[in-house]
């Protein structure tokens, strides 16, 4: 697809769906739309589409013969890769180095994601943080989603681009060796991504209810057999729902069977087999 083209209908397609989130977040910068994709994976398919284009030309078969998964670069070795005079360019990703200088337009001088290029700047994939002090490889104490979203990324890189080495520091040791460091973080993400599914059949299982709010009336909370954004054929009756902690509560529609789950309350003043409750103003 023709690179203007592809551009015009990233920006038009990406500014609809956060102005359709997040409308304060339509006057962005290049960095801001990453940090506002990582936000939201419905965003996460289309943005890697858009700055991992498959169209940039193919990599030689000299430069795939250059290519040594087991070569370690120290972090001052890889400074040196940021598509300078042309050169080659690179970007470490938890540790694995991968060579990105087909997607130049994006990590070369000037691109948008320039500040990826020699570095491992892994945390910054999340968190938005692209200063020099948020470029980093250290991922400890980052929530589920964060981990989450750097396994999509990590699998991103290895599919899409030539993994041509391994970075010294957190993740690998001078001799190419995972570090305890490794096994901690794939075990914080495999741990996130159990989370995740938990809370996704949890979710399922206690669809949120409709709200309503009018002035004059206060709140009302009802259930449907969509409410929630989960289709299913039943509706619910609406309770309020504790986490395990009690430190949130949402209103949640409930079947008849789970009713006596301790994490459920009934609504002050509303019938048991009600459908739709008034909450206190």
């Amino acid at each position: 697809m023709n690179k203007l083209l592809k551009l015009s209908l990233a920006v038009l397609l990406l500014a609809s769906v956060i102005g359709w989130y997040q409308p304060n977040l339509i006057q962005i910068s290049t960095k801001q739309i990453h940090d506002a994709t990582a936000k939201f994976p419905i965003l996460v398919s289309f943005f890697k589409w858009f700055h991992g284009s498959k169209e940039s030309t193919p990599r030689s078969e000299d430069d795939k013969a250059k290519a040594d998964p087991d070569r370690v670069f120290t972090k001052e070795e890889l400074a040196k890769y940021k598509g300078e005079n042309g050169g080659d360019i690179y970007l470490a990703m938890m540790g694995r180095v991968f060579d990105v200088t087909r997607g130049r337009d994006f990590y070369g001088p000037g691109g948008g994601y320039s500040f990826f290029s020699g570095v491992d700047g892994s945390r910054a994939f999340v968190t938005g943080d692209f200063k020099p002090e948020g470029l980093i490889d250290d991922i400890t104490g980052l929530g589920d989603q964060d981990y989450i979203g750097l396994r999509d990324w990590l699998d991103f890189y290895v599919k899409d681009y030539e993994m041509i080495g391994k970075l010294e520091g957190k993740f690998f040791d001078s001799a190419g060796k995972p570090t305890e460091y490794y096994y901690e973080a794939h075990e914080w993400i495999k741990a996130a991504s159990g989370h995740k599914e938990e809370e996704d059949l949890f979710k399922e299982k206690y669809p949120m209810c409709n709200v309503d709010y009018k002035p004059e009336e206060g709140s009302r909370v009802w259930c449907s057999n969509k409410s929630g954004g989960v289709s299913r054929d039943w509706v619910g009756f609406p309770r309020s729902l504790y986490s395990a902690d009690s430190k949130k509560i949402r209103c949640a529609c409930a079947q008849e069977a789970d009713l006596n789950d301790s994490l459920l309350k009934e609504y002050p003043n509303c019938p048991k087999d009600a459908t739709s409750c008034m909450l206190p103003k």
